[in-house]
């Protein structure tokens, strides 16, 4: 399996005589204790989709690969009879990530897929900026998509009880509701309620024993992704959403872009935070699934670079660790990358996906942020940082944003 060329700066892997130009995806697995994450995986090793394919899991893991494998490679990697690699994770995830692709470009196959499989306890945020910010895994690996797992059976509990569930599922790109046949029908619809309240950008699917492994795991995750947004902002006005976003392109770029943003109105849509009655043996109060919230915004006109880059060092700078996911379809001002896919994790701005053409005729751009105690009136005064076209304006406070427009617009 060829991984990675590290001598080649533009993230080209060689076979043979050919030169591709390409990123490898890379999907993480994560979920509750006990969720099915498991058995969603050992269902994707076990097909024949999954040739190439790493498998990174933790320490601890419980992934029944002792019938599947057929040799070992190094002290942690061991190859499997589906020609998967697969390794636990040990020390940083950087090193590992680095160590399989070493080994699986040592030994000769293509690497077209890396699925990192978390504790059921994990914090995905911490995981993803390990993935998002080190400039070497970036030029060669491309976040795909977060898999979140969810208990058909106990999912409801879970989310109302477990706050590490609902940071889990509020980070998800594709939400698998397992064991829903074991479940009464009452409890998937309200906790496909609830997912949908915490995470309206998430696909949902519905898996019976791992039966879904292959649609998850082969999924191209940007178009769904921008779909979803669309979504979203379409549900919260009783809206269609039915357009596809299938069009879209590999070059990505930073923040650092001039333009100039023409002034107009910004409209705000928000998920409301009322959920259903859900059974709890927590007396927490306030509960942290309540404190959760997606908020969804309209943009009436072009976005300059330097007015993305203020709005969001000022939403960073204000919710911290907070604000857990935002995502965007943006029409920008630079007139070369007019049509941009962004999102955010954390504390950390993933850079833009550009788009080769719109995705459906409302032109308007549209903006999602998912979080805890996220403040709607304060998220739509943030917005008027979008107005900022100077570079180096980067406003901390509303106070400061307002002088910054104040002070450009005289």
């Amino acid at each position: 399996m060829v991984v990675r060329v590290c001598q080649d700066r533009q993230g080209r892997v060689f076979q043979g005589a050919q030169c591709v130009s390409m990123r490898i995806d890379c999907d993480l697995l994560t979920g509750y204790l006990g969720s099915g994450k498991t058995t969603l995986l050992n269902a994707w090793l076990r097909s024949p989709l999954s040739a190439g394919t790493a498998v990174v899991v933790n320490e601890v893991g419980e992934i029944g690969i002792d019938q599947l494998v057929l040799a070992q490679v190094t002290d942690n990697v061991m190859l499997l009879e589906s020609g998967c690699l697969c390794c636990t994770l040990s020390g940083s995830l950087r090193e590992t990530l680095l160590d399989v692709c070493a080994t699986a470009r040592a030994h000769g196959a293509a690497l077209r897929r890396i699925v990192v499989e978390t504790t059921g306890l994990a914090e995905p945020l911490p995981i993803l900026h390990s993935l998002l910010g080190d400039k070497i895994l970036t030029e060669t690996i491309r976040l795909n998509q977060v898999v979140v797992t969810v208990d058909g059976q106990q999912g409801l509990r879970q989310l109302v009880t477990q706050p590490e569930s609902v940071r889990q599922l509020a980070a998800a790109e594709c939400v698998v509701i397992t064991k829903g046949d074991l479940a009464p029908e009452q409890d998937i619809r309200e906790l496909r309620a609830l997912i949908r309240q915490l995470n309206a950008t998430a696909v949902v699917r519905d898996a019976v024993a791992g039966n879904l492994a292959d649609e998850v795991f082969t999924a191209s995750a940007g178009s769904l992704q921008r779909q979803a947004v669309l979504t979203a902002i379409a549900e919260e006005q009783g809206g269609d959403a039915s357009h596809h976003c299938d069009h879209h392109g590999e070059h990505r770029h930073g923040l650092e872009h001039e333009g100039a943003l023409h002034h107009g109105d910004v409209h705000e849509h928000g998920h409301g935070r009322d959920v259903a009655a859900h059974r709890s043996d927590s007396a927490a109060v306030p509960l942290f699934h309540s404190r959760v919230s997606t908020l969804g915004f309209h943009i009436d006109h072009p976005i300059a670079w330097p007015g993305l880059a203020a709005w969001w060092h000022l939403v960073s700078s204000h919710y911290g660790d907070q604000l857990l996911r935002s995502k965007g379809l943006l029409r920008m001002q630079d007139t070369g990358r007019p049509y941009v896919f962004m999102q955010t994790v954390g504390k950390v701005f993933h850079t833009p996906d550009v788009l080769q053409a719109w995705p459906d005729a409302d032109e308007r751009s549209r903006l999602v942020c998912i979080g805890v105690d996220l403040e709607r009136d304060w998220l739509e005064q943030s917005l008027s940082a979008l107005l900022i076209d100077e570079p180096g304006l980067l406003p901390s406070s509303l106070a400061e944003l307002s002088r910054f427009v104040s002070t450009h617009s005289e």
